[in-house]
């Protein structure tokens, strides 16, 4: 119903306005009308400046209508969104005391975001950080494989593994220092040194498949005319002729072979000394040597193949026996 006015008249006590009974009546209806409004029957209180819900444990529901919005002091609430409303002002969101700040299972405390529960937190996307630091004297630890796709710059790395997602190489474009034992299937790099007076150390074998050019090497005489190498061949169930070794004649004028026999069959063993030079067509070859049989367990021969200056054998019988030479290869 709508609010009903009483007459007061046109003037005081001029008789032309509402009597008594008839002014309270509206009274009454007005009272009524209002008592019913839901401001009043609704289950909120307004004390001061606080506004409450009377019932046990409901909600206090502020909602807009259609595209409205509930605006308060420089933020206003849309939807599920809460926006500034001033321009270029940030947005805080900040607990009292000592109190936290928690969305779901996850709690902010001034600079530290951890779990409610026992699951990690966890960044799905790209995260971009300068700086990834321990809050006391431990280490940062990563528990799970670490992918950089960019550049990784440390003053230490502290890892059993570091490795390549492709087949490119692992670039180190500044000094590498090593404190303590490197361990590497393969180095790639131009120089190896000490960052102090001692020397590099490297206690287990040293494979170099190209050339090792060095200023001094201690306990090798450094050759910058010749090549030396050893070799291994084993040959059985013949007594022809076989080889034993060849070099590019083109490259070597001739080379000195020491060459150790065994004949585990029958207990006989030997070495040999074996010189041999060419003119770049025809080959030609000494030999001298010591056996246990007191001659020598093999005849060499020599010839031009191809590229190649061939070493050739002919063993004084057809049971297994091995040849292991040294070989100097001198340049032409």
């Amino acid at each position: 119903m709508a609010k009903t006015t009483i007459d007061v008249g046109s003037n005081a006590n001029d008789g032309t306005g509402d009597d008594l009974r008839s002014a309270f009546i509206s009274v009454n209806a007005n009272f009524t009308e209002l008592y019913a409004a839901s401001p009043v029957t609704s289950q909120i209180s307004l004390a001061g400046n606080t506004i409450s819900t009377n019932a046990s444990n409901a909600n206090l529901k502020l909602l807009a209508s259609g595209t409205g919005v509930i605006e308060l002091e420089g933020i206003q609430i849309r939807d599920n969104h809460i926006e500034g409303i001033r321009s270029n002002e940030d947005l805080i969101i900040s607990a009292s005391g000592t109190g936290n700040i928690v969305i779901g299972a996850l709690r902010l405390n001034g600079t530290t975001i951890s779990s409610d529960d026992s699951t990690s937190v966890r960044i799905n996307e790209t995260l971009h950080v300068n700086t990834i630091a321990s809050d006391d004297s431990t280490s940062v630890t990563i528990d799970d494989g670490l992918l950089v796709t960019g550049t990784l710059q440390a003053n230490t790395i502290d890892t059993n593994s570091i490795s390549s997602q492709d087949s490119t190489a692992i670039q180190i474009n500044d000094a590498l220092n090593v404190s303590g034992t490197l361990s590497a299937n393969i180095i790639d790099t131009n120089v190896i040194s000490s960052t102090d007076s001692s020397a590099v150390t490297i206690s287990d074998n040293l494979q170099v498949n190209g050339t090792l050019t060095a200023t001094s090497i201690t306990g090798l005489t450094v050759l910058n005319n010749s090549t030396q190498s050893d070799g291994t061949v084993t040959h059985a169930g013949s007594s022809g002729q076989q080889p034993l070794d060849s070099f590019v004649h083109a490259t070597y004028r001739g080379a000195k072979y020491q060459v150790s026999i065994t004949d585990a069959t029958n207990s006989r063993y030997g070495l040999d000394e074996i010189y041999v030079t060419h003119n770049g067509t025809t080959a030609f070859i000494s030999t001298t040597g010591v056996s246990s049989t007191g001659s020598s367990l093999a005849t060499y021969s020599a010839d031009i193949s191809g590229s190649n200056l061939r070493i050739l054998i002919v063993p004084i019988s057809s049971d297994s026996v091995t040849y292991k030479f040294v070989k100097t290869l001198i340049n032409v």
